[in-house]
């Protein structure tokens, strides 16, 4: 819920005007807060906090999810006896992303994490075109 101007909470507080100046006086503190407890409502607070917990497991998975596959992927590639070229440098680097992402997620840094996880993809999405 945004507030704009001196609207708290869906209730427009009365602003004064003084004596014919026509200058408007702000509200008091006893107004603001009386006008912030009229507006109580216990589920609000309890609905945003279980939307932040769920945003930050399902990033904690993502990021777990693309790294888990990077991991697959390098371990095919080593046992494969191939040469270990740039594409698994660059799914290592991949790897390191995902996880990174996953420890900014449990710290509630959701807006990194899903850049982070966006680089991991990025990266072994990139991977896979090279050598």
């Amino acid at each position: 819920m945004t507030t704009h101007g001196r609207e708290l909470g869906g209730e427009q507080l009365q602003t004064q005007v003084r004596g014919g100046e026509g200058e408007p006086v702000p509200p008091g503190v006893d107004e603001i807060r009386a006008s912030f407890q009229r507006q109580s409502d216990p589920g609000f607070a309890r609905q945003r906090s279980q939307q932040a917990r769920s945003a930050r497991g399902g990033l904690m998975g993502a990021g777990a999810l693309v790294a888990l596959v990077c991991l697959i992927v390098i371990v095919g590639q080593l046992k494969s006896g191939r040469q270990a070229g740039v594409g698994t440098v660059v799914y290592g680097l991949s790897l390191a992303f995902a996880g990174l992402s996953v420890e900014l997620a449990r710290r509630a840094r959701t807006r990194w994490a899903m850049m982070a996880i966006i680089l991991a993809a990025a990266g072994a999405s990139l991977a896979d075109a090279l050598p």
